[in-house]
């Protein structure tokens, strides 16, 4: 058995080896030398451990607010910068902020001692922000000396954003105010820098207008003409009824109606879901109408053609019909109308009703069921290709409106919700998933409730396709999922960059900032943006020069 050496490693651990017969300990020990000479430094000394989750958030917080620190020590150091110079020029140094230039590293040598770390991204982002904040109020603080020149006051105020007067007086004032604001804003952080702060803030308020003018330029262009405000309304109804729009919907604007119509042939763009969405929120209102809640509007209305004609019926059989100033008045205007119009003979059908009501009057009413027998065999005589058929469904009419004068609230939502119902009678389609067609909606005619009349607009107005379906589009895009061989497989790159763009594409038209640019040209959640986005430019820009 060979003799057995102990090495200490550098992590501390002994080692044993067997080494040869008559090794000395020197000879050992040069022996396990050379043999970790050869081996990875991760196995000749510890790997030094990550630092705690725990401890590098603190580091990291630690930077931020010694950035912010650094920031509010620069807005100091300008504010101690006169006496910096004074003392300069008593040192012999002449007009000089070489003091000042001390003062500033001093302070960043401060904290790196402290153990921030100047050059790291969270620091420099609090310093910014610091003097970001610090510096806001500096157009206003200038313009209150100005009060005398109220024009020149705002624009310093503003930065340049705000100015009044000709086209011309405008631009030297919006130049004017920036180049003040701005200097003024540099030369807080930097007094070295007032220059490049002036010079841009001359230029941001020309850069942030035009900014501004160029997105009011796109929404017109892409509205191809202003949105009327009877649209305008009709899709703030829309959006009421739960009935998600996509903007090429509001505006006739031949780029949109052509996209749209693309992106019915784009693979996974979701133009179709977003039809499909649209159609069923539109059944589903309508299904409403009727005290329904369902996108098929076909079981919607077989249901409620059920509940509702039972519960009609029921409260009409079991309750008076009074025989009022109103209903008399009606009847004997329409029976003058139908007198003058029809022979004896077909008059006299109608006479007879007529008669048996009056019979049956009690006490300024008749009893229901009695009042309802005469409905009903007025609805008969309504029914037939008659002469008298019009004049019988009027008297019809003006029974019904009597019993709705006596009845509450609950009946005449029940006598909308029916007459809803016999409305959409020649809308509904055979079939199981009830698909309601928007031209047909859109074309309903004699329509009673404004509710289900602003449906039939938005379906006219916006379920409807503005421009066919793009043949040449269709078969692009066939071609390229049916060619075949190595060239199909060659163009799976160009459909899968398709489909992504058809889908960005209709994300951008189902969203709410597309919507208010095609209706408003600029929607005000924009303009509120872009303006706090100015504001903040006008101090932002000063301040990222002077650093």
């Amino acid at each position: 058995m060979m003799p057995v050496a102990r090495f200490q490693m550098p992590d501390g651990r002994v080692a044993r080896f067997e080494v040869p017969a008559g090794t000395t300990p020197e000879q050992a020990q040069a022996m396990m030398g050379d043999f970790f000479k050869g081996q990875p430094e991760a196995a000749q000394a510890p790997s030094p451990q990550e630092p705690p989750m725990l401890d590098s958030i603190v580091h990291a917080a630690g930077n931020l607010l010694a950035g912010a620190a650094r920031g509010a020590g620069s807005i100091g150091s300008t504010i101690l910068a006169p006496a910096d110079m004074i003392n300069d020029a008593l040192a012999g140094k002449g007009l000089s902020l070489e003091s000042n230039r001390q003062r500033r590293a001093d302070i960043d040598r401060g904290l790196q001692i402290m153990g921030a770390d100047p050059d790291s991204g969270l620091y420099k982002t609090g310093k910014i922000a610091t003097e970001i904040a610090g510096t806001m109020p500096v157009g206003g603080l200038m313009a209150k000396p100005l009060a005398a020149a109220p024009r020149l006051a705002e624009a310093v105020a503003s930065g340049g954003m705000a100015a009044k007067g000709s086209p011309l007086a405008q631009a030297l004032l919006r130049a004017g105010g920036g180049a003040a604001s701005g200097a003024a804003t540099a030369a807080m952080v930097n007094p070295e820098e007032a220059a490049s702060g002036a010079a841009y803030g001359a230029a941001f308020p020309m850069i942030a207008r035009g900014a501004g003018a160029l997105t009011s330029k796109i929404g017109s262009a892409l509205r191809g003409g202003p949105v009327s405000p009877e649209i305008a309304a009709l899709y703030q109804k829309s959006k009421q009824y739960g009935i998600d729009v996509p903007a090429d919907r509001l505006a006739n604007s031949r780029p949109l109606n052509a996209l749209a119509a693309t992106l019915n042939y784009v693979p996974f763009s979701g133009r179709a879901a977003t039809e499909d969405a649209m159609t069923k929120q539109l059944a589903r209102a309508i299904s409403k109408t009727m005290g329904q809640d369902s996108p098929n509007l076909t079981q919607a209305w077989r249901t409620a053609k059920t509940e509702l004609g039972s519960k009609f019926d029921d409260y009409l059989q079991n309750n008076p019909m009074p025989v009022d100033s109103d209903f008399i008045g009606k009847w004997r205007d329409i029976l003058s109308r139908a007198k003058s119009a029809l022979s004896h003979d077909d008059f006299r059908i109608l006479q007879n009703q007529v008669m048996v009501l009056g019979g049956k009057a009690k006490g300024g009413v008749v009893d229901g069921q009695a009042a309802y027998n005469i409905k009903k065999d007025l609805g008969q005589i309504g029914k037939r290709l008659s002469n008298e058929a019009t004049y019988a469904n009027d008297l019809k009419r003006a029974m019904v409106d009597a019993w709705d004068r006596a009845g509450d609230d609950s009946f005449r939502e029940l006598r909308k919700q029916y007459g809803n119902m016999k409305t959409l009678k020649g809308l509904v389609q055979n079939g199981a998933e009830g698909e309601v067609s928007a031209a047909r909606v859109g074309n309903l005619r004699d329509v009673r409730d404004p509710e289900l009349q602003e449906l039939a607009d938005i379906s006219h107005d916006f379920l409807k396709g503005r421009e066919g379906q793009h043949g040449a589009a269709q078969r692009f895009f066939l071609g390229l999922l049916g060619a075949g061989g190595g060239a199909g497989l060659g163009m799976l790159p160009a459909v899968a960059g398709g489909a992504a763009a058809g889908r960005v594409a209709n994300k951008a038209l189902n969203s709410e900032a597309v919507k208010n640019l095609m209706l408003d040209g600029v929607s005000p959640q924009l303009i509120k943006m872009l303006r706090g986005g100015e504001q903040i430019g006008k101090t932002a820009i000063p301040v990222l020069t002077a650093q």
